[in-house]
């Protein structure tokens, strides 16, 4: 598909915001969390070394669609375990990467089990593991893991059906740290096949070209609209439409077909649909053409053309409103085979 069309990029848009991109990175103060997520997106941002120093969710870029959000600290005085609660629930998060660099904690077993009961994936990770060393040099640093990896076990066996391991990181000597970007790769990759499917399927287009025409049609019902209409600035309709569906001439060639006209149609309104004599009857015509063509209520139509138009004259009016509404149903589908072409 050719990705920087402007239809594309915007269709690609529309599926994109279907798919939950986000990891959250979570965890205890002071586990090295803003300096394991600028390691992991290779972003160069500034670290504080204060205690308590990521107050707001911080959102970082990750490969071609990923985003890592950055949040603050489990167990702060600013965050209390409730609002932490609601921090979570209002982003709606769906995978979660938990940092620890201490033992576990009250405020994490609180806050575990919160994104556990809300059915949120998480994977562990035990950052600074350069600083797991017995003093006393009796006790390797695998026999250490191994016991943080018990405790992480034992502590959440019942509340989480998952293999209850860390990912042992430290950003001092980059341990570990590649491999939790190959994970969060297969996460990422795993949201990039539902991305290629959706774009393939024909029920997200229909709903990304429904969501095109009810934004067209809030355009064509506004005020500013009416000017339009009585000036029979047909162009001016033409460049409105194309420019919201981002096509151009160039298009024809690829997929073959003449750029519809304005003029085409209203032109044809006007041999049509003769026998009406009442200003009611051209109204309620119009209200079926636009609602079977957008999808829309009646009421909109016929709300805009008493409040804005009146029924006086509607009949000289009608051909250009009843050719425009026909004209944008086309254009509709010009933009339809426009996409189909370039996937």
């Amino acid at each position: 598909m050719e990705q920087h069309h402007p239809l594309i990029m915007a269709y690609h848009e529309y599926i994109e915001a279907t798919i939950d991109y986000r990891v959250a990175v979570l965890g205890q103060v002071d586990a090295g969390k803003s300096a394991l997520v600028n390691k992991l997106a290779d972003a160069d941002s500034h670290i504080s070394t204060q205690t308590d120093a990521t107050r707001t969710i911080t959102e970082h870029p990750y490969g071609n669609r990923g985003k890592i959000l950055d949040f603050p600290g489990v167990g702060t005085t600013e965050y209390s375990p409730k609002q932490y609660r609601k921090l979570i629930s209002k982003t709606a998060i769906k995978h979660v990467l938990y940092v620890f660099s201490s033992k576990i904690r009250d405020a994490d077993e609180a806050t575990i089990r919160y994104l556990s009961k809300k059915g949120i994936h998480i994977t562990f990770v035990y950052n600074k593991s350069d600083t797991l060393v017995d003093v006393s040099g009796r006790r390797s640093q695998e026999t250490l893991m191994n016991d943080k990896d018990t405790e992480l076990h034992v502590t959440f066996k019942k509340q989480l059906d998952q293999p209850l391991r860390y990912h042992f990181t430290s950003i001092k000597d980059e341990k570990g740290v590649a491999e939790l970007k190959e994970q969060l790769d297969r996460i990422f990759e795993k949201k990039d096949a539902l991305f290629d499917e959706r774009v393939q399927n024909a029920q997200y287009l229909e709903s990304f070209l429904t969501r095109k025409m009810n934004g067209l049609a809030t355009r064509l019902l506004s005020p500013g609209f009416k000017d339009i209409i009585l000036s029979r600035s047909y162009r001016s309709i033409e460049e409105m439409t194309e420019s919201h569906y981002h096509v151009a001439e160039q298009d024809c060639a690829a997929i073959g077909r003449e750029m519809p006209r304005a003029v085409t149609y209203i032109n044809r309104a006007k041999n049509t649909d003769k026998d009406m004599k009442k200003p009611r009857d051209y109204i309620n015509h119009l209200a079926t053409v636009f609602s079977a063509i957008f999808k829309m209520r009646k009421l909109n139509v016929v709300t805009f053309i008493v409040s804005s138009l009146g029924e006086i004259g509607i009949k000289n009016i009608y051909p250009v409103m009843k050719g425009t509404f026909e004209y944008v149903g086309d254009m509709n589908d010009f933009a339809r085979e426009v996409i189909k072409y370039h996937r």
